[in-house]
């Protein structure tokens, strides 16, 4: 046996993988992961059912495949560029735009699929609309230590601000990054109610946008000391 012969096996077990796990993204992120079949998705992939079986053994797998094929991508650039920025600033407090920006590009360059379309950030607002215990535990898998690194930078470089309200901003600062990314996907631009259109705006023009909007919200003054000197209601009454 020649040794192209020998690995063909493995190629063609790799593209039917990832064929599976494309066409469950798009399925999934279309339908939903509960509505979503193996008939489906598999039709979707040009396999058969026998092939989720083999690869997967489950949905369940499937899903978990799916989800962390989408995620860690985009995770591992955002901890590679948050290191970075961590290295550069030599102990000190790092920049606020560079954390945003660590934050923010990943996610923008890396959601993208192939056809143009954002169907792993529709997936994830899914799967944060209808939580399931199989999905929250992937998403804690893939994000847990991403927040953890992330609020720390933030912490040291707005000493002016608590770590409940940095935590507060940080979750704005993600809403503010998969509205706009679930607004962007082809397929919500034809929604009723969109009042704006967004769809001449490049991934440059997002991410600039977005990092000086959630940059600006986080170098804003705190929001509970103005809260706690303004009177009450009863008080002005």
């Amino acid at each position: 046996m020649s040794e192209s012969a020998a690995i063909l096996p493995t190629e063609r077990e790799v593209d039917t993988r990832g064929r599976l796990i494309e066409a469950a993204l798009r399925v999934f992120s279309n339908r939903g992961i509960d509505a979503a079949t193996l008939r489906e998705i598999t039709e979707e992939a040009g396999a058969n059912i026998a092939a989720v079986n083999y690869y997967f053994r489950s949905k369940d797998e499937l899903t978990r495949s799916v989800l962390e094929h989408c995620l860690r991508p985009i995770n591992e650039a955002r901890l590679a560029a948050l290191h970075a920025c961590i290295e550069r600033s030599a102990g000190e407090a790092v920049a606020i735009d560079d954390i945003v920006d660590a934050l923010v590009r990943p996610m923008v360059e890396h959601s993208i699929d192939r056809l143009g379309g954002r169907a792993a950030v529709r997936l994830l607002l899914q799967v944060r609309a209808l939580p399931r215990p199989l999905t929250n535990t992937i998403l804690a898998e893939q994000f847990d230590q991403l927040h953890r690194l992330f609020l720390e930078a933030l912490g040291k470089s707005l000493p002016h601000l608590s770590a409940p309200e940095i935590a507060l901003r940080y979750d704005f600062a993600r809403g503010a990054m998969m509205q706009i990314l679930g607004d962007l996907d082809p397929a919500a631009r034809d929604l009723p109610g969109l009042a704006v259109s967004h769809s001449g705006l490049d991934d440059a023009r997002v991410i600039c946008h977005l990092r000086r909007f959630i940059s600006e919200g986080f170098k804003a003054p705190s929001a509970e000391d103005r809260t706690s000197d303004r009177p009450s209601a009863r008080a002005r009454t």
